[in-house]
């Protein structure tokens, strides 16, 4: 199955409120729990200065979780739609207990503006991660420009994203399969997202070409794609 591109932004109203409805809370926590074991494993040294940024971060359920698992820290989220920007801030301040959250912080940013060089961070970060992001860069090499912006010798990555299936009946038997009753908005954007998605062929390539030195692209369960390195 080609690659067939979806928006890069999310900001139907519509969409964006689904998003925030629905229940991630299964596959979020078995994402940070991965990355808290490759932290491990890697040895990296996590100082009361270090700082996470989640791309992509749309309504902040990642973001938040990085927040609470890791509360002496700085934990930035980023996006570039200003609808889930101003959800995840929203989602932020309804929280009971404030002060485990008081690390957390997020930024209107898109991939291209931060690709392009024309929006610096003040501060570079010591853990990238991503959710469910990559499939929505329609260039790869943009997300790969962004990392360099953001990062410095020795920066762990953790992205985890969709990988596109072979054909599209498969990408219908996983919908089936992982979203049978959810909303149509759901089920639209799951298919679109499948569609959208690299494979691990195309991943490990373009790391090749970018000299990337140290990563790994895993192929996780019947739909997932991890790609884990160090800068």
């Amino acid at each position: 199955m080609l690659r067939i591109k979806e928006p890069e932004l999310m900001i139907e109203l519509e969409q964006v409120k689904v998003y925030s409805r629905t229940d991630f809370s299964d596959s979020d926590g078995k994402m940070v729990s991965r990355l808290s074991e490759f932290i491990k494993e890697s040895k990296k040294n996590l100082q009361r200065e270090s700082i996470f940024i989640d791309l992509g971060c749309g309504p902040g359920n990642i973001t938040e979780r990085l927040a609470a698992h890791w509360p002496e820290l700085t934990v930035v989220g980023i996006d570039g739609s200003l609808e889930m920007v101003k959800l995840a801030k929203e989602r932020q301040a309804l929280v009971k207990k404030v002060s485990s959250l008081k690390g957390l912080s997020y930024l209107k940013k898109d991939i291209s503006t931060l690709s392009a060089g024309q929006f610096s961070l003040p501060y570079f970060a010591d853990v990238v991660v991503s959710n469910s992001f990559i499939h929505h860069v329609h260039d790869f090499n943009d997300f790969l420009n962004v990392l360099k912006v953001i990062s410095k010798e020795g920066t762990l990555f953790f992205h985890r994203d969709l990988r596109r299936p072979l054909t599209f009946d498969v990408a219908l038997e996983l919908q089936q399969k992982h979203l049978p009753t959810a909303h149509p908005i759901m089920i639209r954007d799951f298919l679109s997202s499948l569609k959208a998605a690299y494979t691990a062929e195309e991943v490990v390539d373009y790391l090749e070409k970018s000299n990337w030195k140290s990563y790994k692209v895993l192929e996780v369960g019947d739909r997932y794609l991890d790609i884990i390195g160090i800068n």
